[in-house]
């Protein structure tokens, strides 16, 4: 599971504490996973949308192997849905920092995390194109690992007759800072190929977590290419009441060309409440700031999620 192994976000999710021992005791057989419910209302005109995930995640243990197989189900109003396999990984963990994981599993791209679980909001910060414009989600692959209280190294290599790579650096040697670079590269023999990174910076301060991130998606023959960075705070004003505020920018041009489609920025407001150790809520508020391109400007976003882990 790439992204648990080496984004911050990730590890501050406590779904996986929860995770509920199924088999005999000492097994190594755990139970877990979240209930999403989201409504979401996007411009003045719009009709209110509705959306629910569920994921089960099943984790096994053994000595040094181990397994995860995460499995998401979804319905929105919309009328989409469907299941869907996310991860199902077998890793060896060799004791001295080095592990190796293959199967299908989620990227180590990016600082804003893949679940819904390990998010400080509802939505991305790079989305005029759609949910998330800059990040890859998951891939069928290997991986060997790294880690140490000081850095963290990861090689990813797909394993598919198109193959990509991703590498990850992350950097824990001052406490409560993470730096991390990500590169990802997917040389496609026909239309299709594209290279991508992110680099992002995180402190914990007290009660306020502060993050920066630029990100890139290089487009090399078809498509667009988007850029764009995001700022982002999230204070714990109590052990209940959390408050997210993040600016983000994206810029979209032609992958051949450099007509701008899309430049502008984004201010989202997000506070959250956790009513017990297993459900929290948040409402998120976003607006849209376009400066130039022929892309039409997002209207104005409102939302409100629950999550409840078990």
């Amino acid at each position: 599971m790439k992204n648990k192994l080496l984004s911050l976000a990730s590890l501050l999710a406590v779904f996986n504490a929860n995770a509920i021992e199924i088999g005999p005791t000492g097994s190594g057989v755990e139970l877990g996973g979240f209930v999403d419910l989201a409504a979401q209302k996007q411009g003045s005109d719009s009709e209110t949308s509705f959306v629910g995930q569920v994921e089960l995640n099943l984790d096994f243990s053994s000595g040094p192997v181990s397994s995860s197989v995460d499995i998401d189900f979804t319905d929105s109003s919309d009328g989409s849905t469907g299941g869907n396999l996310e991860e199902a990984t077998v890793t060896y963990d060799f004791g001295n920092g080095f592990s190796v994981t293959g199967g299908k599993m989620l990227s180590y791209m990016g600082f804003e995390a893949f679940d819904p679980t390990n998010m400080y909001q509802y939505s991305y910060a790079y989305d005029i194109l759609g949910a998330q414009d800059i990040y890859d989600a998951y891939d069928v692959g290997a991986s060997v690992d790294y880690v140490t209280d000081t850095f963290s190294v990861g090689v990813w290599s797909s394993l598919e007759a198109d193959a990509g790579y991703e590498l990850a650096l992350a950097f824990t040697g001052i406490e409560n800072l993470t730096a991390k670079a990500i590169w990802s590269d997917f040389s496609a023999p026909t239309a299709g190929a594209y290279e991508k990174s992110t680099y992002w910076i995180s402190y914990q301060l007290d009660k306020l977590l502060l993050a920066a991130e630029v990100a890139e998606n290089d487009q090399l023959d078809t498509g667009s290419d988007v850029d764009g960075f995001l700022i982002m705070g999230n204070y714990s004003v109590s052990d209940a009441i959390g408050l997210t505020l993040r600016y983000s920018e994206t810029e979209i041009t032609g992958a051949t060309n450099s007509t701008v489609a899309y430049e502008g920025s984004k201010i989202t407001i997000s506070p959250s409440y956790v009513f017990s150790d297993s459900f929290s809520g948040l409402v998120e508020y976003s607006t849209y700031d376009k400066d130039a391109g022929t892309l039409a400007e997002p209207e104005e976003l409102l939302a409100v999620e629950f999550i409840y882990t078990f």
